[in-house]
């Protein structure tokens, strides 16, 4: 893809359009108050999302233009920009609580602020966790325009929560996975580095 891409084509213009790709799909969320017919735009604005997000490094790297910081800084605080319109979008749409779709936004940010403090402290830069990245997330959001296509908005009674949707029992799921993903993970990267990063030993005499 970044080989076919038109030469006035820049990456700037695929992290913006990643941007609108995500601020179009929680529109289209927040529209199914209307119609769930809007589901079919909110899979369409994931598809804009993913390739804005996918291809503009790509393109940065595969034509030797790539600004490291820049496009670092760039990348990841669209990232958060997009996440937060989509999960006030599912928040606002008929399928999921805002409240829920907060949690989820809540679990995202500390998988990501996670994410940045280990590559500080690691040198290593990881977005997938367990074979689960943006990309598959992206595919079980759309299967599930499927499904809430298919089965509604019904809702559960659940005691001491309230009613919940299947989406919002599978949004509180994602947010408990994220938080437990984070807090095991801190605990696993916290002990290598203190394996690797030994306090100084004192010299004789002192």
């Amino acid at each position: 893809m970044a080989a076919r891409t038109p030469a006035w084509i820049m990456p700037d213009h695929l992290t913006a359009l990643g941007v609108a790709g995500a601020a179009f799909t929680g529109a289209c969320y927040a529209a199914t108050v209307f119609s769930p017919l809007f589901l079919i735009g909110a899979s369409l604005g994931l598809f804009i999302n993913w390739v804005g997000d996918s291809l503009d490094g790509n393109l940065a790297r595969y034509r030797g233009i790539e600004r490291p910081r820049y496009g670092f800084f760039v990348d990841h605080t669209s990232d958060i920009f997009s996440q937060m319109v989509v999960s006030f979008g599912l928040g606002l749409s008929i399928y999921m609580r805002f409240d829920v779709a907060c949690l989820v936004l809540i679990a995202y940010l500390m998988v990501s602020v996670y994410t940045y403090i280990r590559m500080q402290a690691t040198r290593v830069m990881q977005i997938s966790y367990a074979g689960f990245g943006p990309t598959e997330l992206r595919i079980l959001m759309l299967g599930m325009h499927v499904v809430a296509y298919t089965v509604g908005p019904k809702q559960y009674q659940v005691p001491m929560i309230g009613p919940l949707s299947i989406f919002d029992m599978g949004a509180l799921l994602l947010f408990v996975i994220g938080v437990v993903s984070v807090f095991v993970g801190a605990i696993s990267t916290a002990k290598q580095i203190a394996n690797e990063d030994q306090p100084p030993v004192p010299a004789p005499g002192e």
